[in-house]
């Protein structure tokens, strides 16, 4: 995958896990505890990728 085009989908990974964690802040019960929970995975999994190649 071409750099600019990984950059934009990592962008946008990065917008919607923030927009679940936030939305799941404001909503309280289960539904909202999994919003965060995705969100959190989402942010860790592009940790994840960022760091691979730094190994």
């Amino acid at each position: 995958m071409s750099n600019p085009l990984r950059n934009l989908l990592i962008l946008i990974v990065f917008i919607f896990a923030l927009v679940l964690v936030i939305i799941g802040q404001k909503n309280i019960g289960a539904p909202g505890l999994g919003m965060m929970l995705l969100g959190l995975a989402l942010l860790i999994s592009l940790l994840w990728f960022y760091n691979r190649k730094f190994k």
